[in-house]
């Protein structure tokens, strides 16, 4: 009974933790979006795969178009626990008045590591940015991505297809390879569902902070990604 309590003390703990990360300051600036992502997998070998990801951004819930985003990559396993991925993302992003659009080349360091009934998880990205307003030429940035999470299934049985999941992932800016300035912080809340054989659901709530000249922007978000592996 105490370990089972115990086990729930860390839990909440986590949880408490990954919303102090997201709700650091009071917000100046609120948005209620929704996202909506199609991920298909290309298996090529037992350890080369490719991803086609296609998202859509929206604002005020579905009522206003936010960004649309390709990013085609490639991902290597490692091992069992780890895997490399590379590849480049096309963003368009609805501003006032222009459209921003981005070109980045992205590299990635993903890792699962099973921790008793529940998988810990994460990744480090680094992202080499090209953007540009209409006719502008396009400007340089980078930055480093750092993604935690923790996967826990919510049936006993061992091919439980309920899942639930928490993760937190900070945004740093980059100058000459080194970390230097907060860009933004998202904190993900929600269930992974196996559809069938070829299909998951991952949907639920993320809040997304970016920092503003005075205060923060706050994005409340419904996120949901359907995984689509044809041919399995």
């Amino acid at each position: 009974m105490k370990a089972r309590q115990g086990r729930s003390s860390k839990g909440i703990i986590i949880f408490l933790f990954f919303i102090t990360l997201s709700s650091l300051s009071l917000a100046q600036e609120r948005q209620d979006n929704a996202w909506k992502a199609l991920f298909t997998d290309f298996s090529l070998t037992a350890s080369k795969t490719i991803r086609v990801e296609t998202h859509v951004r929206t604002k005020r819930f579905m009522a206003e178009n936010d960004q649309y985003l390709f990013r085609p990559g490639l991902t290597f396993r490692l091992n069992r626990f780890s895997s490399l991925s590379f590849g480049v993302t096309f963003l368009s992003t609805n501003q006032p008045e222009h459209r921003l659009y981005e070109q980045n080349l992205w590299q990635q360091f993903a890792f699962r590591v099973p921790v008793k009934k529940a998988t810990f998880f994460g990744w480090i990205r680094v992202e080499q940015r090209w953007q540009k307003r209409a006719d502008d030429p396009f400007g340089y940035s980078a930055r480093i991505r750092f993604r935690n999470g923790f996967e826990y299934p919510l049936q006993r049985a061992t091919t439980a297809s309920l899942h639930f999941i928490v993760f937190n992932e900070v945004f740093l800016s980059t100058q000459k390879s080194f970390p230097y300035a907060y860009n933004q912080n998202w904190t993900f809340l929600g269930l992974k569902k196996k559809l069938g054989r070829q299909l998951t659901l991952l949907t639920g709530f993320q809040r997304t902070s970016v920092p503003r000249a005075e205060g923060f922007l706050h994005k409340n978000i419904w996120s949901s990604i359907l995984f689509y592996r044809p041919g399995r």
